[in-house]
């Protein structure tokens, strides 16, 4: 099955389709940030979290195989990354690689500075993300940087296993030590012992110390506007006299591990290879452990990263062999190296990334067969739009694409397990999950766009411009019954309220966005039920999922409201009007900058399963991301973050690679 999959996509290195372009925004947005333009979505703030997906293994192409490439590879940067590039190193020369593999540890900085000032390295290994002026240094000299996350690294902050006394700091506690405001292990607790605190600390090119600053000694310093200041904290552990600095952090165990008096940090694999003679202190009551990453409550873990470029990876294969095998390695050895691994979705995204070096294309005329679409009215222009084009490049099989709403979408797909693929406006729920999973399906996410939901009233309607979101609550909760009830100057007639139905998830995000913080449960929070209740007990509200009657429901009323995703308002605009929402319009660059309150992310589902018995959807899917640059925007919505469309084409590429 894999062969064919492989043969029907011709997945390596022949014309027509560059992945650079597919769907991708010209910002791109760290992996490590919510997407610009994107308001807390309903799977964000849903009691019902998603759940995490397992990531799926990438055979590697036999081009890309480490016996089928030779040449130099050179790779510099974090000292922090480098005990697992180093790992990947001798893996691939273990496995047939007979070029000569260079991997230098002088910190995150000087590995940027060589990598996009001097040009001399391939890859460059990184404990934070690239900065802005980095990535312009890099431009300057034609590199255009890719990003590849590779695990997450909760920094270790240790002392010598000589220490008996100190078991847990507080971050406030960390930067009065490195800061010398406290000097005496006895300053910082009466019953410590009266020795004097020795500190070790990364030096300033490395993202560590970059790191450190940010996260424990800038919050201790703040500017006149009371922020955190960065510099401040900086220059404080610069100038704190008998600090030892290096860019080794073998230097730094050491002198770390030979003093029952000191304290230091770095990245955890350090730690991990020394807890014979070092100890770990719980920061803030939290352990650094593979759990207390995970759920977010350790308060010092950090993304870690390499960097190449798509034209050095074309003009070097073996560059690009060999971060095809570093990612396929992680899941056996990030862990083992002293690391946790990265979420799936920024793995996918990484793949993603590789995979946009490689050209390719998807051939709809080479598979047959009946491909079932159902979900969300949202995305059903989209989903509509794709197939339409599938069909017009030759194929011949017969393509359905139902609007029946996000939840309704989910319920055919993880339930009845009649769909091929899922159409939604929100992310998958933990139930729908776990549903799924019931009858064998393991769900894998597609991230297609970004829809700004569209408040509209009637081009007849002469007095609304704008409102605000408490003010949609009073109205779709019928405590505004009159336009004149909102506001004064508004006239005195009834309000008219359309509103997409219960089963689709325009419904529900609307409710957790709208909704539910205007209704507040004991503890002060947003309560999603009420909200849900009092929309759905208002008197005289038209409800359907089908948003073209939504349309014609709004359009015929001079004093109507109603809200459904952007490309039905786009559709109509000489019978409609969208309203700013807290005075923003819902455009592109609203979108983008995140001022827009009500944006949210686009999605289509399948499983690795269904791709692999049926070539005709993993084709299908194939084409739908390739095509989403030269359509999404002409739909009527916006295009997703680069990253997130990197971990469709990832996730994509794991289903077709098994």
């Amino acid at each position: 099955m894999r062969k064919n999959l492989l043969i029907i996509f011709a997945t390596l290195i022949i014309a027509s389709l560059a992945l650079a372009a597919c769907g991708a925004p010209a910002t791109e947005v760290p992996a490590t940030e919510a997407p610009a333009g994107e308001a807390p979505s309903a799977e964000a703030t849903s009691a019902e979290a998603p759940m995490e997906e397992e990531i799926l293994p990438i055979v590697l192409p036999y081009a890309m195989l480490p016996d089928e490439v030779s040449g130099d590879i050179i790779t510099a940067g974090s000292s922090t990354v480098f005990p697992v590039s180093e790992r990947m190193a001798e893996l691939f020369q273990n496995e047939g690689y007979t070029g000569n593999i260079t991997v230098d540890s002088i910190g995150t900085g000087a590995g940027f500075e060589r990598f996009c000032v001097a040009g001399e390295s391939d890859i460059s290994n990184a404990s934070r993300a690239i900065k802005g002026s980095e990535k312009e240094a890099c431009q300057a000299i034609g590199r255009e940087p890719l990003e590849f996350r590779v695990g997450t690294d909760a920094l270790a902050v240790v002392v010598s296993s000589q220490n008996d006394f100190a078991t847990n700091i507080t971050t406030e506690e960390l930067a009065k030590i490195f800061s010398g405001q406290v000097t005496n292990w006895n300053e910082l607790n009466p019953a410590y012992p009266d020795g004097k605190i020795s500190v070790y600390s990364p030096g300033a090119d490395s993202g560590t110390f970059d790191y450190f600053v940010e996260a424990v000694m800038a919050p201790h310093f703040k500017n006149a506007d009371g922020k955190a200041d960065i510099d401040a904290g900086e220059a404080a552990l610069l100038g704190l006299e008998g600090t030892q600095f290096s860019e080794d952090d073998n230097v730094l165990v050491q002198g770390v591990a030979g003093d029952q008096y000191a304290i230091g940090y770095f990245g955890y694999a350090y730690f991990n290879e020394n807890t014979d003679t070092l100890k770990a202190l719980a920061v803030n009551d939290v352990e650094p452990t593979q759990a207390n990453v995970d759920n977010g409550t350790y308060p010092l873990a950090r993304p870690l990263f390499i960097y190449s470029t798509a034209k050095i990876m074309q003009e070097k294969p073996q560059v690009a062999a060999f971060i095809a095998f570093y990612l396929s390695q992680l899941d056996d050895n990030i862990i083992d190296v002293g690391y946790f691994p990265a979420p799936a979705k920024a793995i996918y995204s990484a793949w993603g990334a590789w995979l946009s070096t490689q050209e390719f294309s998807v051939d709809p005329s080479a598979v047959s067969g009946d491909i079932i679409s159902a979900g969300s009215s949202t995305v059903f222009p989209v989903s509509e739009r794709m197939a339409e084009l599938f069909q017009n490049e030759g194929y011949t099989g017969n393509i359905t694409v139902d609007s029946i709403g996000t939840g309704a979408g989910f319920e055919r797909f993880c339930v009845a397990g009649e769909s091929d693929i899922a159409n939604a406006s929100r992310a998958i729920k933990a139930s729908e999950k776990e549903a799924c999973q019931a009858i064998g399906r393991e769900p894998l996410e597609f991230r297609v766009g970004t829809d700004a939901l569209a408040v509209v009233v009637s081009s007849q309607n002469e007095f609304a411009t704008a409102l605000t979101t408490e003010e949609l609550a009073m109205i779709f909760s019928g405590e505004a019954k009159t336009w004149a009830d909102l506001r004064p100057e508004f006239p005195a007639e009834a309000i008219k309220v359309y509103s997409p139905g219960a089963d689709s998830g325009t419904f529900d995000y609307f409710v957790e966005a709208v909704m539910a913080p205007h209704f507040k449960n004991a503890d002060g929070k947003a309560d999603i039920d009420a909200g849900e209740a009092a929309l759905l007990g208002l008197e005289g509200t038209q409800f359907s999922e089908d948003d073209n009657v939504l349309v014609q429901g709004v359009a015929g009323d001079q004093y109507a409201i109603g809200y459904f995703g952007y490309a039905y308002f786009n559709e109509n605009t000489d019978t409609l009007k969208a309203l700013a929402v807290n005075d923003v319009e819902p455009t592109q660059a609203n979108v983008d900058n995140g001022t827009y309150p009500l944006a949210r992310p686009l999605f289509i589902y399948s499983t690795a399963q269904i791709m692999q018995e049926k070539p005709q959807v993993a084709a299908f899917i194939g084409f739908y991301l390739g095509q989403l640059d030269d359509n999404i925007i002409d739909v009527g919505y916006f295009p997703a973050p680069k990253s997130a469309i990197y971990s469709a084409w990832g996730a994509w590429y794991a289903a077709v690679s098994q």
